[in-house]
């Protein structure tokens, strides 16, 4: 991996994919299998996230949401699809 990547000549929006749907892969090791996991949705700054959570750290967190809703639509999608844990609001 390189010390520095330059973005000045980027472009914003390149591989923008609109409202298709995607699949998240989350690959842990059995070290990092959480022994009580739960989702906590939180709101910060006008917008919402979600986290999931085991009993001793933070697994990972999403980008933000602009409604609550959706970001209740998220964890939902993602509890059917790959990870069966709880949902707290904070």
């Amino acid at each position: 991996m390189k010390d520095h990547y330059d973005f000045s000549k980027a472009k914003r929006g390149l591989f923008y994919i609109g409202d298709k749907p995607f699949d998240i892969t989350i690959h842990v090791d059995g070290s990092q299998l959480a022994a009580h996991p739960r989702f906590e949705i939180f709101s910060e700054s006008a917008a919402f996230r979600f986290r999931l959570l085991d009993d001793s750290h933070v697994i990972f967190t999403s980008d933000s949401f602009a409604s609550k809703d959706e970001c209740i639509n998220a964890v939902s999608e993602l509890k059917q699809t790959s990870l069966i844990a709880s949902t707290v609001f904070a």
